[in-house]
């Protein structure tokens, strides 16, 4: 096994590994440590960051690695790593990471919650660094169970009814995923990615068999992504979840589904099946267009702070699927940054709204007044967090928005760059008030002192600011070091 194959494999195994750790104890065989499941889950994620960093480094010097596990007797699995592949990843632990410190003094200080939270990490690295589409339903399918648990922690009423939920519309979404799987296997003899990309051709891309096993494949995975109207479940479990929890749902769970859509979009149908198929293209991007304007406009009606994240979340991912149906590489580039800026955006935003509910009690946009006159760090990170949401310069929001927009007009999809902008006027329409009760209205409410929130929760968020703007100004470099393995990906065949 190479180096490069040992990272790959490493940065999927190691969460799962402190899973497998964490569950040999129970609470009471912990003792006087029952922080210490949090350090075993802090190290397996921390060793799944370097394993993730040194892979980069190798991508970038040697090119893309592909390490075939099995097949001798039963059928192998394929997983393949590039630097695009890797930044999904890189997000994937940035979020987890932070949301992990989060939790360090709010909880739940539980060896199952740990549990599911490493498993979480597994799940997705599997679904980034898979070159099977069975593969990817595997670890799908395994995302949503450990989601599922993650849900159910919270104690608000209906909890265990949303959790359910959930469980059963994700797993309708991932069954409809594999009967298009199932179907292009039947077609072709193999579910590898690249073998199958390469045996579509022969096919031909506008035969019927060819184009449904796009169609429900794609209709499987827009329900993971939450796009509209397949979005339901995502409000509900927003409403309902812990706030780290929530965040892991808004940052991270559509992302890896769209990371799927991606790499069944160009790895195995190409830009050729696209262009052979008009009328598919057509409609996909109006119905991105449609989830990216029903979303804000159903955010404008929210006077919880986590309403109006849920729908500004099926929003954004409208958008990016927007930008990958555009299918140039500064189209892709711009769905790319605008997937890692919302994972980061939007999760630490998560956060923000649960420090400011456990010291203000604050939940609705009226709960809100006057916060930022005791709690400035807070209420400053608040605003730098959805100036990136609005997609103002220099953040990363403005930046991923700029290619998508651009890349539509040279293509003609003017509808595209139209509601790109319309997008921005509406979320800046739906954000502007939460801001103005912030900073411009009387604080009435309760304060249960600062000692209630620690520095490593307002140091996360504080991070996630800078990191934005980071993204924002330095994306030209990210563009330079992600060119060759978008070029590939557009140009596959």
């Amino acid at each position: 096994m190479s180096l490069t194959s040992a990272l790959i494999v490493g940065a999927i195994v190691s969460p799962a590994v402190g899973a497998g750790l964490i569950g040999l104890f129970d609470r009471r065989q912990w003792g006087d440590a029952p922080r210490l499941p949090w350090f075993v889950a802090t190290l397996c994620l921390v060793g799944t960051a370097v394993f993730s960093m040194v892979l980069a480094v190798l991508l970038i010097l040697d090119g893309p690695a592909v390490y075939r596990f099995g097949g001798s007797i039963g059928p192998g699995v394929v997983f393949r790593a590039d630097t695009l592949s890797v930044t999904v990843g890189v997000l994937d632990i940035l979020l987890t990471l932070g949301i992990l410190a989060y939790t360090y003094s709010r909880g739940p200080h539980k060896n199952t919650f740990y549990i599911a939270y490493l498993l979480f990490t597994t799940a997705v690295f599997g679904v980034v660094l898979s070159g099977d589409l069975i593969a990817i339903f595997v670890f799908l399918v395994l995302l949503v169970a450990v989601t599922a648990q993650l849900i159910a922690f919270s104690e608000k009423d209906g909890t265990a009814a949303a959790a359910r939920n959930y469980a059963v519309t994700a797993s309708a979404g991932a069954v409809v995923y594999l009967g298009g799987v199932l179907l292009a296997l039947w077609l072709s003899g193999t579910s590898d990615t690249e073998q199958l990309g390469s045996a579509l051709p022969d096919l031909g891309y506008s035969e019927p068999a060819v184009v449904g096993s796009f169609v429900v494949m794609t209709i499987g995975l827009a329900l993971l992504v939450a796009l509209f109207p397949l979005h339901g479940w995502l409000v509900e479990t927003h409403a309902k979840s812990l706030d780290p929890v929530s965040a892991l749902i808004s940052g991270v769970l559509p992302a890896a589904a769209t990371y799927a859509l991606l790499r069944v979009l160009f790895d195995v149908y190409t830009t050729e099946f696209l262009q052979a198929n008009p009328m598919i293209t057509t409609g996909i991007i109006y119905g991105a267009v449609g989830s990216l304007i029903v979303g804000n406009v159903l955010a404008y009606g929210q006077r919880d702070i986590k309403g109006m994240l849920a729908y500004s979340t099926i929003s954004q991912f409208g958008l990016v699927v927007a930008g990958l149906m555009v299918a140039t590489e500064t189209a892709v580039f711009g769905s790319i940054i605008q997937l890692f800026g919302h994972g980061i955006v939007k999760g630490a935003l998560c956060l923000v709204a649960g420090i400011i509910a456990i010291r203000f009690d604050a939940r609705t946009i009226d709960e809100f007044a006057g916060v930022a006159h005791r709690a400035p760090v807070v209420a400053a990170s608040f605003v730098g967090l959805v100036v990136a949401l609005i997609g103002l310069p220099p953040t990363v929001g403005f930046v991923g928005k700029w290619y998508i927009a651009i890349a539509a007009m040279e293509q003609g999809l003017w509808i595209v760059a139209l509601f790109v902008v319309v997008s921005t006027m509406l979320t800046l329409g739906y954000v502007v008030p939460f801001v103005d009760r912030l900073y411009f209205a009387p604080f009435e409410g309760t304060d249960h002192g600062s000692e209630t929130v620690t520095v490593a929760m307002v140091v996360v968020v504080a991070l996630a600011v800078v990191l934005s703007l980071a993204i924002g100004l330095g994306s030209v470099f990210l563009e330079s070091a992600l060119r060759e393995a978008i070029e590939q990906l557009i140009a596959a065949e």
